[in-house]
């Protein structure tokens, strides 16, 4: 299971009506059973034909600025993840898998936490942490051969960013035992954050996966290192040293508390040379004063080596540093660049390591966040050192407990909210990738995430990688919605893919020029200098950036990237107005128009018109969207409607195959809601029901086409519907699917 913040969620509780609440008033008797089989055949929507197999024959994803490529020719990798011992499936699974993404666009998998641990949570030996289970190891070994001959590339992800060290590692680590008592497992997990503060540690992390780089798969002949469907190799997954979690280990442990002491301490002497010149630096009330934070007054004394870098983003925020903190401000300031100068160095040396492994590929730092401005942006530049820029963001859901709220808001409502937001720690000479994120369940609305970072991150902002987040699957669609909570397969989700997948892997959409910078300098930020102020909300998984200069909403008309500049440089303000008209914010493209919503939960919607792709997403009811030769005209509140090219090389005047795809909500039978639509009431069970999508659609195409209604696989069936004069009705509750093909 994934974890909210730092805890790991072990169960997921039944829903059942509380006392005196009751059942969402929506109409149900309409809705139709979702029925795949999950055959692999591709029918009319598989994209199976869209990726090179096997991966890497021509050689590895390279990065170039912004862009990756492979052979010469940009790639953009469309992905899930898949966690724990769901790395090391049974063969028969793994050859579903293989057979079952291809279908849905997906050309790559992140392979995350396959060796946090024993068991269920990984493939490491029962002894140790840096050496595998052998058969644990066979079964990945297999799964990774079965998606490189299916054309798809993967991530490695070592673990969840804690190292559970095993009885054998404390040959590496003598000092183990003063961050806690073996498990159950038998292992002692490290607090987050030490490895960036532990020479230690960080040699068993590279000597974790350089023992994985340097073992050659049986079922590809080659080394992990040498396989270039390894795309990329991840440092450390949600961890940095400057954020909230940066004195845990320094509490726990001693031995670490008196070195990384040491290590300060003698920064410190570089920079000041004498405690006296340090006093008159800092300030007297400096010293010993973070009883609060669990570390006592010791009489810190340069001379003594026992002062400790404390500090977190609350104590960076230069609110804090200008305000309540003002009588330590130089005290923190040092401690934020020297623990950055730290994660740098545990950077450079993992990335050192990786290459003497032989590994040429992509390698990336972390994929989070630390606070906001000072701390944010230090940390941000750590990761723009390493290469591509990572991060994680998820939206909506929050509370699956009986009768309990949950935010059931829509990202559509709002343009450029929610995880569309993260674009604002775009690098503009990197790629950006986002290896986590979803509509958190029971959050209704997750169709609008593939159709919004689709159109505007993979299109607009010029985005690059993305991972899915979930933790498992069975090799097809999911039978029930719910049965995780970050649910990857299910039909609302992955039954949109076939239209957002073509829409992305055939870059219908044109990226903007980068016409919202935000200029951030490295060194101004020791003096507190920023040129804009940075705004980020986090609760748990849940982030939101903002910033006053380039608000969040120009991610939808231009793109924007942080710019690393070698002088300070003030970020002008951008301007949306030439961007808005009509009550739409219309991309500088022309190809993209969104419509926000007054109200703070639900409403919005935007359109895409592209050659390639059109299509209408959201709370668009009765509004006649005219997006070139097709108008698109939904009868339903809510639903994202799709016509596409069906084939790689073609858009839709010289396709004679168009795909239809019209997607909703989802529920499973006897699922219920309060009245207002944010508590869940009864989970429901099997089968799913899938809200039908009604619409009618009218293009300007020569010829006589004709409309056939596809089964849930994608499978041509041989009902037809009419078409007169280009115009057609599609309508779920009639025809009981969410595609349609229209051939020419």
């Amino acid at each position: 299971m994934r974890h909210f913040g730092w805890f790991k969620v072990c169960c997921l509780l039944v829903m059942l009506p509380a006392a005196g609440m009751t059942a969402a008033v929506t109409d149900m008797s309409s809705w139709y059973t979702f029925a795949p089989t999950n055959t692999p055949e591709p029918g009319e929507i598989g994209m199976q034909d869209w990726l090179s197999k096997p991966a890497g024959q021509y050689g590895r994803v390279v990065r170039e600025q912004d862009k990756l490529y492979c052979n010469g020719r940009p790639i953009k990798l469309w992905g899930v993840n898949l966690c724990y011992s769901a790395c090391s499936p049974e063969q028969a699974l793994a050859d579903k898998r293989a057979a079952f993404y291809p279908k849905y666009g997906i050309n790559s998998v992140r392979l995350h936490k396959y060796v946090d641990g024993p068991g269920w949570s990984g493939i490491q030996s029962k002894e140790s942490c840096v050496e595998f289970d052998p058969a644990g190891l066979d079964r990945m070994d297999y799964q990774a051969a079965k998606f490189k001959e299916a054309g798809i590339y993967v991530l490695l992800s070592a673990h969840f960013g804690a190292l559970k060290l095993g009885p054998a590692d404390k040959q590496y680590v003598p000092y183990m035992e003063e961050f806690g008592k073996f498990s159950g497992e038998n292992r002692i997990t490290t607090p987050h954050s030490a490895i960036d503060y532990a020479p230690e540690l960080q040699d068993v992390q590279i000597r974790q996966t350089a023992n994985l780089l340097k073992h050659e798969n049986p079922y590809t002949g080659l080394t992990y290192a040498k396989d270039p469907a390894v795309a990329y190799i991840e440092i450390i997954n949600e961890q940095s040293i400057l954020f909230y979690t940066s004195t845990a280990p320094l509490k726990a442990s001693p031995t670490l508390r008196q070195k990384v002491a040491v290590k300060f301490c003698d920064w410190l002497r570089s920079k000041y040379g004498t405690h006296e010149k340090l006093r008159t630096a800092w300030g007297d009330k400096a010293f010993d004063g973070f009883a609060n934070d669990g570390f006592p007054p010791v009489g810190e004394n340069l001379d003594k080596n026992n002062i400790l870098p404390i500090g977190n983003p609350w104590y960076w925020d230069p609110a804090q540093l200008n305000g309540s903190q003002a009588f330590r401000r130089q005290r923190l300031i040092d401690t934020l660049v020297f623990l950055y100068g730290l994660q740098c160095e545990f950077y450079d040396r993992y990335v050192q390591a990786m290459r003497e492994a032989g590994y040429e590929g992509e390698i990336l730092g972390s994929n989070w966040q630390a606070g906001q401005a000072l701390s944010h942006f230090y940390n941000l530049h750590s990761d723009w050192r390493v290469g591509t820029i990572d991060r994680h963001n998820y939206f909506g859901g929050g509370s699956t407990k009986a009768g309990a709220t949950f935010n059931n808001a829509t990202m559509l409502r709002a343009a450029g909210s929610g995880t569309l937001s993260v674009g604002l720690q775009q690098a503009a000479d990197r790629p950006l990738m986002l290896s986590e994120w979803i509509h958190v369940f029971p959050s209704e609305w997750g169709v609008e995430g593939p159709a919004i970072l689709g159109a505007y991150g993979y299109g607009l902002q010029g985005w690059d990688v993305s991972y899915m987040f979930q933790n498992r699957d069975s090799g097809g669609f999911s039978d029930r919605i719910g049965h995780d909570t970050w649910d990857a397969t299910a039909p609302q989700v992955l039954g949109i893919f076939p239209a957002v997948a073509r829409q992305v892997l055939r870059g219908d959409v044109k990226e903007s020029g980068l016409l919202a910078p935000l200029y951030v300098h490295v060194p101004s930020l020791a003096q507190v200098q920023l040129g804009f102020a940075d705004r980020t909300v986090q609760e748990y998984d849940v982030k939101s950036f903002d910033t006053d200069k380039v608000p969040a909403r120009a991610l939808a008309v231009a793109r924007c990237a942080v710019e690393f500049t070698n002088e300070y440089r003030d970020t002008p303000a951008f301007d949306l107005s030439p961007f808005q008209k009509d009550g739409f914010l219309t991309s500088s493209t022309g190809q993209l128009r969104w419509k926000e919503a007054p109200d703070t939960k639900l409403g919005g919607y935007f359109t895409i018109d592209t050659p390639g792709t059109k299509a209408v997403v959201g709370f668009a009811e009765g509004q006649p969207c005219r997006l070139g030769e097709i108008t698109i005209t939904s009868q339903s509140p809510f639903a994202a409607i799709y016509v596409t090219a069906q084939e790689p090389d073609k858009d839709l005047s010289t396709s004679k195959r168009l795909l239809i795809t019209a997607i909703a909500r989802a529920r499973n039978t006897g699922m219920q809601f309060n009245d207002a639509g944010d508590s869940l009431l009864d989970r429901g069970k099997p089968p799913i029901l899938m809200e039908p999508v009604k619409a009618t659609i009218t293009l300007s195409k020569p010829g006589t086409p004709k409309l056939f209604l596809l089964d849930h696989d994608g499978l041509r069936t041989q009902t037809t519907l009419p078409v007169k004069n280009g115009t057609f009705t599609i309508d779920g509750t009639r025809d009981k699917t969410p595609y349609y093909l229209l051939e020419f």
